[in-house]
């Protein structure tokens, strides 16, 4: 049989924000229920990436990984609220797989990023801690850890589960939490079994050599190619990418651009839903006229009334996909509207820019989300 042994915090020990459930109950064992694998889950509250007589490095050393498959490691939430500087942060989590790599070289290894953390008064994943760093940069030093070690990693942040507007009903202790409910633990344990099972078909099989005909003296007669009926070319909706913003002089340029992009997409969008349900025809345009790059007043106003227009025009589309069921194929949920970041602030320093950026990766991952319903009917699926 298969084994697995799991690492993790009290997200993985299975305190829900109100109480402990049953060993089941916990994501590590109901991965196990779903693959017909053998848990051994080693999970401790309260634990993270350092040092510690629990932390990642002690566990991996208490625990004997000998005859097992596979590895599923889960901290981070603990990392953040109670925080090291990040760049301590990366190399316990280093020790911590290259003692587990030691160990078992055989060890298939899957790194889950942390889900978000609302515990210490945070709503995006761009709020800092008390040592000035945020979940993104958690996130995005995990996966460098994983490609430095050669590690499989899972990352939410494309399709997140939890979030600030949802964390109400994911989680036990709600938007000021971090702990999962019972169905939401079961939500992420399908999530990680199915990259398991991905990891377990990944390695690539040959294909077979094409079939050749032996020669013949007088090679029968076929058809030209150009008279062979040929599949149809189906044209799909490319996914919606927007720049992120890397210069703070260059914002007016930014935001102006990443209004069009969105703009474009969503009138692409309209005509896919006149075409595909017969809608009524629409098309949106920007409003507002950029001011150039200087960080003035103006500049500021620009900024936080496109992102409030680009909002309205987001939730209009996504009200009309609702209204037509054009939602999730598999749960049939509709797509939720879209909660922008105010950009207000007053200082246009490193936190204005991740807000900015937070706001095109929402933007990005909301319409992409309707793009893919929509693609799945051009397709015939």
């Amino acid at each position: 049989m298969t084994k697995l042994v799991a690492f993790g915090d009290s997200i993985f020990a299975g305190w829900d924000g109100k109480e402990n459930v049953s060993a089941n109950q916990r994501i590590p064992e109901l991965i196990g229920q779903q693959l017909g694998w053998q848990v051994t889950n080693v999970a401790i509250g309260g634990t993270k990436y350092d040092d510690s007589s629990n932390g990642f490095t002690a566990m991996v050393n208490k625990t004997d990984v000998t005859g097992f498959n596979y590895a599923l490691v889960s901290y981070g939430v603990n990392n953040f609220s109670w925080p090291d500087p990040l760049d301590v942060v990366k190399q316990n989590a280093v020790n911590g797989f290259n003692a587990l790599k030691k160990k078992n070289p055989q060890l298939k290894i899957l790194l889950e990023l942390p889900t978000e953390d609302f515990r210490q008064g945070s709503k995006t994943l761009y709020d800092v801690n008390n040592a000035f760093w945020n979940q993104n940069q958690l996130n995005d030093m995990l996966i460098d850890v994983a490609k430095q070690e050669g590690l499989e990693y899972y990352d939410w942040r494309p399709d997140p589960l939890i979030t600030y507007e949802n964390a109400n009903q994911t989680l036990g202790d709600g938007n000021t939490g971090v702990h999962p409910t019972k169905a939401t633990m079961r939500a992420i344990a399908q999530r990680l079994a199915e990259k398991f099972k991905q990891m377990a078909g990944g390695t690539v099989q040959p294909s077979p050599p094409p079939h050749i005909d032996p020669p013949h003296d007088n090679p029968p007669k076929t058809d030209k190619p150009e008279n062979k009926p040929q599949p149809p070319v189906v044209k799909t909706v490319d996914e919606l990418r927007l720049d992120r913003l890397a210069d703070l002089f260059g914002i007016g340029t930014n935001v102006s651009n990443g209004i069009n992009r969105t703009l474009n997409k969503i009138n692409e969008l309209y005509s896919q839903m006149h075409n595909l349900m017969g809608t009524d025809s629409k098309q949106v345009q920007a409003t507002l006229i950029a001011p150039d790059n200087a960080l003035t007043r103006p500049l500021r106003n620009y900024v936080l009334l496109s992102f409030f227009n680009l909002e309205r025009e987001v939730n209009e589309l996504i009200s009309l996909c609702n209204s037509n069921r054009l939602c999730d194929p598999e749960t049939g949920a509709k797509t939720s509207l879209l909660r922008l970041l105010r950009v207000d602030s007053l200082a246009t320093d490193a936190h204005y820019k991740d807000t900015v950026n937070y706001n095109w990766y929402l933007i990005e991952n909301k319409l992409n989300t309707l793009i893919g319903y929509i693609n799945k009917i051009l397709k015939g699926e």
